[in-house]
């Protein structure tokens, strides 16, 4: 069910229409800067060059066989990516990407787009219309960004559920004060603007001012959690989990779902047809696929994709779409990874525990391939990570988060190393079990042991941290809320180890 409004903390303004987009918080946080509303510097506008055709292995009804190269600029964060009838305006420099590109929206014409950070700061391109950016600095990342039909004003909504209101965009209600289990992750508004829906990744669906509340995925069994949300009008929206599968509510139609399909990375973001009628979804590797009368355009080819993708924007026409890529996943100067590694990637393999800790992952660590399964043991972990060597798809840097489900020897911990060989970096989470599991010290003794002898690993503590926080795990002490503070607490410390 929908929640109670919070008291109001943020400004009221007058009204005005919005457009729908739905992304992901996939980013890094910093401070908050106030932008001067121009395109940043270094950068330039230009149309499309000529494309080229890059055919891709694509199975299921959604997508198309032939991806189309539609400009020759680098790929990079900050740098959207044009389809159809969307055209290229600019991209944010290098040294004012800050906490890194999380959201962006088209403005009403067409003819130029928003771009909104982590921390806040909002910069305008082409006709896109400024009006202000976050100047304080916020102790929560920013989610998403939506504008207003008209142009005249856009909302920021925040991780942590606040909401802040520009221009012409009313301030309605926000979660922020209120518990959440998981984090904010998306936000729509009602076409007139008299009203806005704030979603968590858990699939709790808050309502406030016009926007009526029509169902959530909260009581659903959900696998994979909730990335996007998109509306075909007032009386309905969709919502979209990061393996694919789509929630109708109201009149918000089924046209299909990705679900079932083989996907190597995770769904980002969704966006919406003009009339309600079709919808487009986009995976992490810039990966399009359409529903209804959403038109495929194109996908980001891998030929020239260099930075994950984390929002997408449909033209007004529904002709065309921009994809946005986001600061690639750090760091720099790691040793070059060997055969069948992809460099600049992250992997993460784990069980239960690290589907806990997913959204915090995939959050502060842009791009990240998450593998994770209950129940998984330590020998599964040294299969999946084979196969996905192989394949060509193994993350330079590997994270493990194995051990929950069973005792691990000195002998696995090598062998897992000799699968990881090449790897720029391997990070060795600790598990945190009470004490009647009786491999619950022989795992972490192993890893403390193995760790020192290789000079690319680094151990990351949990075990450590998580005995001072017993307040973290349900009732098992093994698992914790999805978007909690004790999975937030593991997404930090691995990210400080890679």
């Amino acid at each position: 069910m929908a929640d109670q409004q919070a008291p109001r903390t943020y400004r009221r303004a007058s009204a005005g229409p919005v457009a729908v987009l739905g992304v992901v918080a996939a980013v890094l946080v910093g401070s908050a800067a106030c932008s001067t509303g121009r395109p940043a510097a270094g950068t330039q506008a230009s149309g499309q060059p000529a494309a080229g055709l890059v055919n891709l292995p694509i199975s299921g009804p959604a997508s198309l066989q032939s991806v189309r190269v539609l400009r020759s600029v680098q790929d990079v964060a900050g740098e959207p990516i044009p389809f159809g009838t969307a055209r290229y305006f600019g991209a944010v420099a290098h040294k004012d990407i800050g906490s890194g590109v999380i959201g962006m929206a088209a403005s009403s014409s067409g003819r130029g787009y928003l771009l909104a950070t982590a921390s806040g700061r909002v910069l305008r391109f082409g006709d896109a219309r400024f009006h202000g950016s976050i100047v304080a600095r916020i102790k929560d990342r920013v989610a998403t960004i939506v504008e207003t039909n008209n142009g005249g004003g856009y909302w920021l909504a925040c991780s942590n559920g606040g909401v802040f209101s520009f221009g012409d965009a009313r301030f309605h209600g926000s979660v922020r004060g209120l518990p959440l289990s998981t984090p904010i992750v998306a936000m729509a508004a009602t076409p007139d603007g008299g009203g806005y829906w704030l979603v968590a990744s858990n699939g709790r669906v808050f309502h406030y001012g016009e926007a009526h509340f029509y169902g959530s995925a909260a009581g659903e069994i959900l696998s994979h959690h909730i990335v996007a949300m998109a509306i075909p009008d007032a009386g309905g929206y969709w919502l979209v989990t990061s393996n694919g599968r789509v929630f109708h509510y109201g009149d918000a139609h089924f046209y299909g779902s990705v679900r079932g399909l083989p996907l190597s990375t995770p769904i980002v973001a969704m966006a919406a047809t003009p009339d309600g009628r079709g919808y487009w979804l986009v995976a992490s590797n810039g990966r399009v696929f359409h529903y209804g009368d959403a038109r495929f355009y194109g996908s980001a080819s891998p030929a020239v994709r260099k930075s994950p993708i984390v929002a997408m924007a449909a033209t007004p026409d529904g002709r065309g779409y921009w994809l946005l890529p986001t600061i690639p996943a750090p760091p720099v100067g790691l040793p070059a990874p060997g055969k069948g590694f992809v460099a600049g990637h992250v992997t993460s393999i784990g069980d239960s525990v690290m589907i806990d800790a997913q959204p915090a992952l995939e959050s502060d660590i842009p791009g990240i391939d998450v593998e994770a399964a209950v129940s998984r043991q330590w020998d599964d972990g040294i299969t999946i990570a084979q196969q996905l060597k192989s394949e060509n798809r193994l993350g330079a840097i590997v994270v493990i988060d194995l051990g929950t489900n069973g005792p691990v020897s000195q002998q696995q911990f090598t062998n897992m190393m000799d699968v990881l060989s090449g790897a720029s970096r391997v990070v060795f989470v600790t598990v945190h079990l009470p004490s009647y599991y009786t491999w619950s010290s022989s795992v972490n003794a192993t890893l403390e042991q193995g760790v020192p002898h290789y000079a690319r690993d680094r151990l990351a503590d949990f075990n450590k941290l998580a005995d001072k926080n017993p307040q973290w795990f349900y009732s098992d002490g093994i698992h914790m809320p999805i978007g909690g503070a004790g999975a937030q607490a593991m997404a930090s410390l691995i990210k400080s180890k890679i």
